[in-house]
């Protein structure tokens, strides 16, 4: 059934030593996948280690408790991060070894090749050891959109086989959890993004003033906040100051667009860009805009900044894409907009219609609270990692691909 349990917790749960690994730097969190990774090692159960890949190694204790070891190893250069694979793995076995842990959870928001070399040097170390894989998304079908038909064919045999060879897999959607189950023939846990519904919750008016302040932040604020560099968002981004802004700003002229997530080419008047916004200063941002915009044309996985934006009580405008594998509906907790016309008359009316804006707010956040708040998805996960049959799961899924 898996690694010998601990002693008790004080909430009754064996404590287990629990790594959260992955090959980017999670914390401080600056990115979705990285706010994915962080929360979940924060609100997991039990005595944890967080290892990352960055710059220069390091070795922190957070205010919430989370000891985090960062490894050096992190490269912009393609060739370097793929040629230096193999010492990268090796350092993370190592580093995971001496932490002796009770199981391994693996972050899938990299390159699922890397992903599966580190499984494999794993099950040679510790072949004992419990390891699953946290899937962000569907990685093949995100190379297929974007890269060589090389590249997706690796990552499509790296990714089935990794998904096959470990003890759990999780997807964050029902839509990702049936697009493993076509392409790969394997089950996976329901393991959605989250949100730390009580660090939004928590954000004073003077906060909002002070944010507002500090970037010229007026009362017809819209916010798109993802890193510019992942395609994705890229397309999203020049959408809304290409096709969207001047349209609204004929009906809207006080509209702002607030882009964070790093440096633009653009440079409009009606475009605020903060950069890379501190992860403390990310509630008090989304607070200060009255509208988030969520123009998402592909990509896989659930979109964490509508999540976010809701918690911060800010209406939505997004496509279908954008709000795919999310309970969210039409008119009751956000506004769907799949071209631009039809995105500029929902941002119109989110901006300029105060009782809509909040009854769509006031929903969306009873959703967010219910079912998207961390404490509670990790509830539900860690039951399964302290008592699911992983191994069950793992020999069904391999039966079923070799069959």
């Amino acid at each position: 059934m898996g690694a010998s349990p601990k002693s008790a917790g004080a909430d009754g749960k064996p404590s287990m030593r629990i790594v959260v690994c992955c090959f980017y730097e999670a914390y401080p969190p600056i990115s979705g996948a990285a706010s994915v990774t962080y929360n979940v090692a924060k609100f997991l159960s039990g005595e944890k280690l967080l290892i990352q890949i960055g710059a220069e190694p390091a070795t922190i204790e957070t205010a919430d408790g989370l000891r985090i070891e960062t490894l050096a190893g992190a490269s912009e250069n393609k060739f370097r991060k793929v040629t230096s694979l193999p010492s990268r793995v090796r350092a993370l076995v190592n580093e995971i070894l001496r932490f002796r842990p009770d199981f391994v959870m693996l972050e899938g928001a990299s390159w699922a090749m890397y992903h599966w070399m580190l499984l494999r040097g794993l099950r040679r170390a510790m072949s004992n050891v419990p390891i699953v894989y946290h899937a962000h998304n569907v990685e093949y079908a995100l190379r297929r959109a974007r890269n060589s038909r090389a590249i997706a064919a690796i990552t499509r045999r790296a990714e089935g086989r990794l998904l096959a060879d470990c003890d759990l897999a999780t997807a964050v959607s029902e839509v990702d959890q049936a697009l493993f189950r076509e392409l790969y023939n394997v089950e996976t846990e329901l393991f959605p993004n989250g949100v730390d519904v009580a660090r939004f919750a928590s954000v004073t008016p003077d906060q909002v003033a002070q944010v507002r302040s500090k970037y010229g932040i007026g009362n017809s604020a819209i916010i798109f906040s993802g890193l510019y560099a992942y395609p994705p968002n890229r397309v999203a981004v020049d959408f809304l100051i290409r096709d969207v802004m001047p349209r609204l700003l004929a009906h809207a002229p006080e509209a702002q667009l607030v882009v964070t997530g790093g440096d633009m080419p653009c440079r409009e008047p009606c475009l605020i860009t903060p950069g890379i916004v501190l992860h403390d200063e990310l509630p008090a941002l989304l607070a200060s805009c009255g509208v988030a915009a969520v123009p998402i044309f592909s990509g896989s996985g659930t979109r964490l900044k509508i999540l976010e934006a809701m918690a911060a009580g800010v209406a939505v405008v997004s496509t279908s894409k954008g709000a795919e594998g999310l309970p969210f509906h039409h008119g009751e907790h956000l506004l769907i907009a799949d071209d631009a016309d039809a995105f500029v008359e929902g941002l119109r009316h989110a901006i300029t219609e105060s009782s809509l804006r909040d009854l769509l707010t006031a929903r969306a956040k009873d959703v967010v609270r219910q079912q998207f708040d961390w404490p509670v998805i990790v509830r539900a996960i860690d039951h399964t990692l302290h008592y699911g049959d992983r191994h069950g799961r793992a020999a069904t899924n391999r039966a079923r691909v070799a069959g």
